[in-house]
């Protein structure tokens, strides 16, 4: 009487147990598909805001060229100062580091 009494227990432990694991897999597809459908409109938002930003950098990018156009000789001084710059800071780090 007593194996029947521990195989009904163990039945109905066995059974608790599946309905645990049940739930316990329906949350966790209802929170996967919450991760994912956030995952997608942050992906779509990113989307959106890198096309913008990619839009002005062109449209500046344009500006700046044609501002080169119409200046050659301020793009030619603006340049040169900018790479005697870059030296002369290259080589003051390099005597620094000695």
């Amino acid at each position: 009487m007593a194996d029947v009494s521990t195989e009904k227990d163990i039945n109905a432990q066995i059974d608790e147990l599946r309905s645990q694991i049940d739930r316990l897999s329906a949350d966790l597809g209802r929170r996967i598909n919450s991760a994912s459908d956030r995952a997608d409109e942050a992906l779509s938002s990113a989307k959106g805001k890198v096309g913008t930003i990619a839009d002005q950098a062109r449209s500046e990018g344009r500006n700046v060229v044609q501002v080169a156009k119409e200046n050659p000789t301020a793009t030619s001084s603006v340049l040169i100062v900018t790479a005697l710059l870059g030296l002369l800071t290259g080589l003051l780090l390099g005597r620094l580091s000695d």
